[in-house]
């Protein structure tokens, strides 16, 4: 990005942060749901310490780039929301 504006800048550093400490990322189309059920898996995956969130293609392409996800960049067609999981905490016995 020439230039970028901070906000975006903010976004990109987002997805890097949440990709680089998530135990799992899941890619989806979320093309077809409605507010409401967007907001119901919303809840159901913060409720497991997950998150969804719809980010631009354009923004995650340049995440991904720099945590050398590129194979990823072919996934971000159309409308892409990220699903993550957080890392695990450790239980010592």
């Amino acid at each position: 990005m020439d230039n970028p504006r901070p906000a975006k800048v903010a976004v990109v550093d987002e997805v890097r942060g949440r990709l680089g400490a998530a135990n799992a990322a899941i890619l989806t189309e979320y093309r077809g749901l409605t507010v409401k059920d967007l907001a119901a898996l919303r809840r159901s995956l913060r409720q497991a310490g997950g998150e969804y969130k719809i980010y631009k293609n354009t923004l995650v392409r340049f995440a991904v780039r720099d945590l050398g996800l590129e194979e990823l960049t072919a996934m971000l067609v159309g409308p892409t929301a990220i699903a993550t999981s957080p890392v695990p905490t450790p239980t010592w016995s």
